[in-house]
């Protein structure tokens, strides 16, 4: 019997040293993201100079997006950047998408908005910012981004900051995705 106890432990040691059973490429996706963006954070990425959008390492942010420009607001570049390094390139055929405003309409377009976050999904501000959803907590969004205070930084961010979310992996056939709030239109009373 004890030989059947020790078996039974030295096989579960190595399953769990062997980790999780593999699963499709698609699920870990938000894991990918995350370190991604935290392997950002720990570099200390900035602009050098500071105010100048731009830095060795934001050129490299650049590189992510075909149709990308000198030195501009660098926050889209970040985000494309990070999906792209996370085997998630975003745009069509993965061209990459600099700026935020395209960013929500392709992920309308495609299925990928979202109006609850998820750990990975990208965020999109009400000010034309962008980010990637580090973690949520409660009344909070803690966020890894690009072009905060001119360099890549964790920020809690509030909900009311936030105009939705971009989901990286690809919706799945028959999958109910949500649309952004839309007030009622104001009717009289009679």
């Amino acid at each position: 019997m004890a030989f059947g106890y020790r078996a039974l432990a030295a096989g579960l040691a190595a399953a769990a040293l062997a980790g999780p059973a593999a699963a499709p490429a698609e699920a870990g996706i938000p894991d990918r993201v995350v370190r991604a963006a935290r392997a950002e954070l720990a570099r200390g990425v900035h602009e050098m100079p500071d105010g100048s959008n731009e830095s060795p390492r934001i050129a490299r942010y650049r590189s992510a997006v075909r149709w990308s420009s000198g030195p501009v607001a660098w926050c889209g570049y970040f985000a494309s950047w990070v999906a792209r390094e996370a085997g998630a390139p975003i745009g069509d055929g993965g061209q990459g998408i600099g700026l935020v405003g395209e960013i929500r309409r392709w992920a309308r377009r495609s299925g990928r908005w979202r109006t609850s976050p998820r750990r990975g999904d990208l965020v999109v501000f009400r000010h034309a910012h962008t980010g990637v959803v580090e973690r949520v907590t409660g009344a909070h969004v803690v966020t890894v981004e690009g072009n905060h205070d001119n360099r890549v930084a964790r920020v809690w961010r509030g909900r009311r900051e936030i105009r939705g979310y971009v989901r990286l992996s690809a919706p799945r056939p028959g999958e109910r995705h949500d649309e952004p709030w839309a007030p009622e239109p104001f009717r009289w009373r009679r």
